[in-house]
Formats: structure tokens, C-alpha cells, sequence
């Protein structure tokens, strides 16, 4: 359903996804919080290859 909204509808969605790899492979750009704070931003495929996020994520 959110793939046919945005990719044949055009609609942007805003999503808060606990599983980052689910919501890194669906995204464009993605931004990853740690305290309510920007730790990381770039394109899903950046922060799926960036190992910081896996590290931030677990609060290593």
C-alpha cells in the first residue's frame, strides 16, 4: 500500500519505523534520531551501507 502512494500516486510519507532496515530499503532520504537529536542523514541505500547507524541504533 505505502509503495503504491508514493511511487504511483506521488504522495510523500512520513514514516517512524522501528525496524531501520524495513524503513532504510523503502525510503529516498532518511534521517536517524538519537535523543530527539540529527545523528545521521543521507538516501536509505547510504544509511543501509553506513555501519554507524547499526551502532547508534543498538545505542552503542
Amino acid at each position: 500500500i505505502l509503495d503504491d502512494l508514493q511511487r504511483n500516486e506521488g504522495k510523500t510519507i512520513i514514516m517512524v519505523e522501528q525496524n531501520a532496515k524495513k524503513g532504510l530499503e523503502f525510503c529516498d532520504i532518511g534521517y536517524v534520531l538519537v535523543s530527539g537529536n540529527l545523528a545521521l542523514a543521507g538516501s536509505g541505500n547510504e544509511l543501509l551501507e553506513n555501519p554507524e547507524v547499526g551502532r547508534l541504533f543498538l545505542g552503542g
